[in-house]
């Protein structure tokens, strides 16, 4: 259904390819296996701004492959769950077309955009920092950090941001209502990989990956990006961390990476539920169609 490659440092199986992959638990080097991801990354970008009001928001978007399925179109509002009329940003998916295979040999993608109120959401109060299924974020080194999690209108999906010395996460969950047959046939089986991104700004390590859970709504794809290294020590990141330097840091400062003291482990489920996963995933492609966000 969705495919990766570690950026431009190596190259991912056909995805007709995965069912052989799956079947022969992807064995690599010293003969180990290597989990095969599902999820595959087109493109990305990020920017940072200031608003009129001097808010500052952070602008994320990434294209994923979703081969034979076509993702509707939609933009729903990122809210306050204490009070729903506040919002913080939106989550937008804008489908891209692949009218001819030639030029996409990985059929049609999704665009997935997330614009955020840093200012605002350093002060507000999220839901439990979970992936919708109830597992644990698949990110380490988050327990000296601020993990707000916020929900995406009433569909089950979640924007997550955290903020910390040498942190600067932002991820978001997505569920998919015809992915929810997937989850009930394999609840549980969360399956995440790193990789490195190429951006103008700079390399970034993005964590992206598959989540299933038996209830509707908490089976789908989600990602983590570390941006420390990426976006400038912002006002709002310096003030709410209390970092040595004064927000009037000189351009060459800003410019400088900063260590990021995340962890992007590889998830992995057991090798027999990864490939029933796998082929459940090849089953749900052929029949292919939209990609529903409610």
């Amino acid at each position: 259904m969705f495919k990766i490659k570690n950026s431009k440092s190596s190259t991912a199986p056909a995805f007709g390819s995965i069912l052989f992959f799956a079947a022969l638990n992807s064995v690599g080097c010293n003969n180990k296996t290597q989990p095969v991801n599902p999820v595959h990354v087109l493109n990305s970008s990020v920017t940072t701004s200031i608003a009129p009001n001097q808010d500052e928001w952070i602008d994320f978007s990434i294209t994923l492959s979703t081969q034979n399925f076509v993702v509707a179109a939609v933009t729903l509002p990122i809210l306050n769950p204490q009070n729903p009329s506040i919002q913080y940003g939106s989550l937008n998916l804008q489908p891209v077309f692949c009218s001819t295979p030639a030029n996409c040999p990985y059929g049609n993608g999704a665009q997935i955009g997330v614009n955020l109120n840093l200012t605002s959401i350093t002060s507000a109060k999220g839901i439990a920092p979970l992936l919708p299924n109830g597992a644990a974020l698949p990110v380490g080194g988050l327990q000296n950090s601020s993990v707000i999690a916020l929900p995406v209108a009433n569909t089950g999906a979640v924007v997550y941001f955290a903020f910390g010395k040498g942190v600067a996460m932002l991820g978001t969950a997505v569920p998919f209502t015809q992915m929810n047959s997937v989850g009930q046939t394999i609840p549980g089986a969360n399956l995440f990989i790193p990789a490195t991104i190429t951006t103008p700004k700079g390399n970034f390590t993005l964590l992206p990956g598959i989540f299933t859970g038996q209830a509707p709504n908490t089976t789908g794809i989600g990602f983590f990006a570390d941006l420390a290294g990426i976006i400038p020590q912002s006002a709002t990141l310096t003030s709410v961390t209390r970092a040595k330097q004064a927000t009037q840091l000189s351009s060459k400062a800003q410019a400088l990476s900063i260590k990021s003291n995340l962890i992007f482990p590889s998830t992995v489920p057991s090798t027999q539920k990864r490939n029933r996963l796998y082929q459940e995933l090849i089953n749900l492609n052929q029949r292919g169609g939209y990609l529903n966000l409610q």
